[in-house]
């Protein structure tokens, strides 16, 4: 299984839809299988300690499973403002951002993408693993990118 297969049957938020995102059927978060971003730059109105001097790489996912209603993003959460991108470039995305002098890549409302977004990271980052034997005995490796190196601790 890899980390878009979770879309088969996702429930990656509380309201565990159960619906097949890859075959293009659409869940409580108004989402199928494609990224939808509505910005993507960098954020200097964040904490002070998040948006740094140079600012905060900030991307901001398109629909949102929480539907809160003093969302102040709402025209993107709700109303689906933006445009779709694929895995590649949204990794292409984060290193724009990097390149810009981002402090740290901010995701806003990303749990919905959450499997997309690792694999955006697979082609972003070299990516090295340490874990625990519990989590390779108990197979909970789904979210790691399948493409990283997993090293088993035997501490």
């Amino acid at each position: 299984m890899n980390n878009i297969d979770m879309l088969d049957n996702c429930n990656l938020c509380i309201r565990n839809c159960n619906i097949n995102r890859n075959k293009n059927i659409i869940g409580v978060c108004k989402t199928d299988n494609i990224i939808k971003i509505a910005r993507a730059d960098l954020h200097f109105w964040e904490e002070p300690c998040i948006s740094g001097a140079k600012g905060s790489g900030t991307v901001f996912f398109s629909n949102c499973n929480l539907k809160c209603v003093f969302c102040q993003n709402h025209k993107i959460s709700q109303n689906g403002f933006g445009k779709q991108v694929t895995i590649e470039r949204l990794a292409e995305i984060f290193i724009e951002l990097q390149n810009k002098g981002a402090n740290n890549i901010n995701l806003v409302t990303p749990t919905h993408y959450v499997p997309l977004i690792i694999e955006s990271i697979i082609f972003a980052i070299p990516l090295v693993v340490i874990l625990s034997p519990y989590l390779f005995k108990n197979k909970k490796l789904l979210l790691l990118p399948p493409k990283s190196l997993h090293l088993k601790s035997f501490i």
